[in-house]
């Protein structure tokens, strides 16, 4: 893995630590006033749309965009169906322990995460970014005086 890659995955993983505590404040917020799945929908909701923004200007160092926003819960998908399976796995199978499967789940699972993720946000900036129009630039005075010197010659 390159020097920039394992930053990108170091930025990735951090952000990803930071938006479960966003994602659990915003569910205990509102499952005050909400029934409990209907704040659980609204907290991944504001978690994903915040990963999404910070994983974008941060992560990947580029500007969001829509199609990108489209793409991004795909990674949080496999995310969940993969630490999913490896939990079952690891407690059916294995005999773990719950908890210490879940973790181990979601750390293993977290590299194709970050892979999936990158890539959404880049398809979707690559799609959109428009090949840089080069304007004329304006001549120095000097250079515009001898080039009209050497023409009326």
């Amino acid at each position: 893995m390159n020097a920039r890659t394992l930053r990108q995955f170091a930025t990735f993983a951090a952000i990803g630590v930071a938006n479960t505590g966003v994602y659990y404040a915003v569910y205990a917020s509102l499952n005050i006033w909400l029934p409990y799945l209907a704040a659980h929908v609204l907290g991944y909701a504001v978690s994903v749309t915040g990963s999404f923004l910070l994983n974008s200007y941060f992560t990947v160092r580029t500007k969001p965009t829509w199609r990108a926003f489209a793409r991004y819960p795909l990674s949080g998908a496999v995310n969940v169906v993969g630490s999913g399976i490896l939990l079952y796995l690891a407690v059916s199978g294995l005999g773990m322990d719950e908890n210490i499967s879940a973790i181990a789940a979601g750390v293993l699972v977290t590299p194709l995460s970050f892979l999936l993720a990158r890539w959404a946000i880049t398809s979707g900036a690559a799609a959109t970014s428009r090949p840089e129009v080069r304007l004329p630039q304006p001549q120095p005075e000097a250079a515009v005086r001898i080039r009209e010197a050497a023409s009326s010659r």
